[in-house]
């Protein structure tokens, strides 16, 4: 078994958890729940960033961040995420990319007003970060018929779907809005997704 230090509501985290699904080893691995605001916690030890996801082999070796622990797990198993060589591995790699970045900036914009503190939330910031977003599924809207088939290399769509859920289950951005593209995508690839519905992130 794999140990994973994960929060539920972390993106990158239901990132890693799609892909063990879609992979089909999702059984072998035991989430732990890692407290990221607690500095006793051991995951500092594992990641001296502190970040999730972190994933502990059998032999106790440490893995992060959640592009190593995809490249993995998808060794350990016998399908893929992406594909092994070539353009086509270029334009999975890109298009995860870009998802990554939105994710990023979903975070940004979310810990703006988390660690704020008695200080106002910085707007301008978060401003920022919404035309970041805005201008990626603008994108996202215009090309997303070209983006590649989750079957069978699921990389891309995995962490767009993790990006999109994200977005709303923190309101960040309203991403559906006048984009029937990219929600009819959301509907029947996203949705489709083995694992979509377990990995739904909770409140917290």
């Amino acid at each position: 078994m794999y140990k994973l230090r994960y929060s539920k509501a972390s993106p990158y985290v239901r990132k890693i958890v799609l892909a063990a699904h879609h992979l089909g080893i999702e059984n072998k691995i035991d989430l732990d729940v890692a407290d990221t605001n607690d500095p006793a916690d051991s995951l500092r030890s594992q990641n001296p960033t502190g970040r999730i996801p972190v994933l502990i082999k059998q032999d106790g070796t440490i893995l992060f961040d959640s592009r190593v622990i995809m490249d993995f797990l998808e060794r350990e198993s016998e399908k893929l995420l992406f594909p092994k060589s070539g353009d086509l591995r270029d334009i999975a790699l890109t298009q995860a990319a870009l998802a990554e970045a939105m994710i990023d900036s979903a975070l940004l914009w979310v810990y703006a007003g988390r660690y704020a503190g008695d200080q106002p939330v910085p707007q301008l910031w978060r401003e920022h970060h919404q035309n970041k977003l805005k201008n990626g599924c603008d994108y996202l809207e215009k090309n997303i018929d070209d983006w590649l088939s989750a079957d069978p290399y699921a990389g891309a769509a995995i962490t767009l779907a993790s990006c999109l859920g994200y977005l709303s289950f923190r309101n960040v951005y309203n991403w559906s809005e006048k984009r029937p593209a990219l929600s009819h995508w959301y509907q029947n690839v996203a949705c489709n997704l083995p694992g979509f519905n377990v990995t739904a992130p909770d409140a917290n």
